[in-house]
């Protein structure tokens, strides 16, 4: 688990969302940045890979209490 202010594994986490975003932008990059083209990509990806996709009904919105005064 990561502690808060724990410079270590801030550099980490630095680290590896900047891995994440290289390996996301050169995935862009081989789409010319195209979006419907990055999308059907992933989505043939997703159909490929054979997973089950779960996709849950909303969740009901909940009521917040009005602040104090209004």
């Amino acid at each position: 688990m990561v502690e808060p202010n724990d410079r270590v594994n801030d550099e980490v986490l630095d680290e590896i969302v900047e891995d994440i975003r290289a390996v996301r932008r050169a995935h862009a990059a081989a789409f010319g940045f195209d979006v419907a083209r990055i999308v059907t990509d992933l989505r043939k990806k997703d159909a490929a890979s054979g997973d089950r996709l779960v996709s849950l009904p909303p969740k009901p919105a909940r009521h917040r209490r009005a602040a104090a005064g209004e």
